[in-house]
This record gives structure tokens, C-alpha cells and sequence, in this order.
């Protein structure tokens, strides 16, 4: 009996070492990954650059929340839009980071909110956590105090559709641990956001049907008083699917996001 326990000791051993496991790092790979929390998963992947583990380098820590569309256990479809971010090389090494883009089961969300029946979606002012949430929010804590690689002044949420509601909510429970957000197509309440000390930016397109753009203006002010520039950047003629790809076209989304860095 005693060697069984043994045996099956070292069999949890080994499997518990496999979800953490660090293997041979290679740059601009997207590794695949999973984090345990309180009885529940959620599966990610991870992406190293160049230089990381390099005596003395520290790097800004980056985290993408995908739409509804990309939910689910392959732990693959999270990359259709988020990696488009570090598509480039030249985008690797002009803005360097350790990339993580969790994945969503389906049926369940980065946020709570309310679709109505015209398919517009309504927030709420004090919604509980949803367990992805609070499961990302325990990665990034992960990757903090295990990883003195990790510059914790620089640590960016990046959000599209589902994703930039989940970003949003994020940086209203804990802004002290994010410094910039960049939500595409979702809003939050804004009496959430308030004196919270975070940089943010949302994108919209002024025809999105299902994120109301008179409902993200009313956080302009608010966003505004943090950073003393715009919160909300417009797109013209522009509908809810078509907002990532006009946001993603140029550099301007990245390049206000790594520019902050927390005081």
C-alpha cells in the first residue's frame, strides 16, 4: 500500500510539474499552456522574445482577451486575431514583450453583461467575476512573482469583442496591477472607472449595432481625466466586426499601449 501511495505520488508529482513545466524557449513561438485554479483550467499559450532569460532584461508583460467567436478547449482559435499583434518581426523586436493569450471555454465569458434582443449588448454596474477572469488575473499574478523577467510597470491587457469587455473589467478590479488597457468593440459601466489610475483606450466603430457608440462616449471624460488624452477613438462608417481590423491596420494601437508606464 505504501508504494502505491508512493507511486501515485510520483505521478502527480510529474503531471503537476507538466502544467508549469518550462521548456527549451524559443523566441516568438507560441507555447501551450495550462493553469490551475481551485478546481478549475483554463488553457493559454505564451510567447517568449528574443533576449528573454538574458541576465539583467526585463520585459513588458502583454495580455490578449479574444471574442466570443474563438471560445473553446483546442487552445489554438484564440490566435486567429491575437496573434496578428506580433505577426511582423519587426513588430517582435520594435515592441518587445512576453505574450500571453488565454482561451475561454465555451459557453463562458471574460465578463458579465446582458445581449438584448436586438442583439446590443447592455453592462452592468456591479458584476460578479466571471472564473476565466479571475483565472487570468491569477496567471498574470503567476508570471509577476515567478518571473523576475517581468517588468511590473508595463503590464498590458489588449481585448477584442467578448475580450475588450473582459480587459475593461480587469482594470476596474485590480488597476493597480495593469497599466494600459486597449478594448475593441466594449465599454464598461463608468462609474467603475472611476479614479481608477489606468491608462485606457477603446476603439469603436460608430455603426457597431452591439456596442452602442453613445454608450462608450460617456467614458470619455473618465478615461480622459487619467491619461489627459482621448479615451475613445472613432471609426467612421464602421460597423462591430470591422473595428479590429481598422484598430489593428496601423501601429497607433501598440504603440500608445507600450508607451505607458506606470509611476
Amino acid at each position: 500500500m505504501a508504494k502505491l501511495r508512493f507511486i501515485i505520488t510520483i505521478l502527480l508529482t510529474s503531471f503537476c510539474m507538466g502544467i508549469y513545466a518550462e521548456e527549451e524557449i524559443i523566441p516568438e513561438k507560441f507555447y501551450g499552456r495550462e493553469y490551475r485554479y481551485q478546481g478549475e483550467r483554463l488553457q493559454y499559450r505564451v510567447m517568449f522574445p528574443k533576449g528573454y532569460g538574458v541576465e539583467g532584461l526585463r520585459f513588458p508583460l502583454l495580455v490578449y482577451l479574444h471574442g466570443e467567436e474563438e471560445r473553446g478547449d483546442d487552445n489554438l482559435m484564440q490566435l486567429k486575431y491575437g496573434a496578428t499583434l506580433y505577426m511582423s518581426e519587426v513588430a517582435r523586436n520594435y515592441q518587445s514583450a512576453v505574450v500571453i493569450m488565454p482561451q475561454c471555454p465555451e459557453d463562458e465569458f471574460w465578463a458579465v453583461y446582458d445581449r438584448m434582443a436586438d442583439q446590443s449588448i447592455v453592462v452592468r454596474e456591479n458584476p460578479e467575476q466571471t472564473v476565466p477572469s479571475k483565472i487570468v488575473e491569477q496567471i498574470v499574478q503567476f508570471y509577476l512573482k515567478k518571473q523576475d523577467k517581468i517588468d511590473d510597470t508595463r503590464v498590458y491587457l489588449v481585448g477584442k469583442d467578448m475580450g475588450a469587455f473582459g480587459v475593461l473589467d480587469l482594470a476596474a478590479r485590480n488597476p493597480k496591477l495593469y497599466t494600459a488597457v486597449a478594448a475593441v468593440s466594449g465599454y464598461i459601466d463608468p462609474n467603475r472607472m472611476k479614479k481608477k489610475k489606468v491608462f485606457c483606450r477603446i476603439f469603436n466603430g460608430v455603426e457597431d449595432p452591439i456596442v452602442p457608440i453613445q454608450s462608450v462616449r460617456e467614458l470619455d471624460p473618465i478615461i480622459k481625466s487619467v491619461g489627459g488624452e482621448s479615451g475613445v477613438i472613432e471609426y467612421q462608417d464602421t460597423k462591430h466586426d470591422d473595428a479590429w481590423e481598422m484598430a489593428t491596420s496601423s501601429t497607433d494601437l501598440m504603440d500608445w499601449l507600450f508607451e505607458k508606464v506606470k509611476k
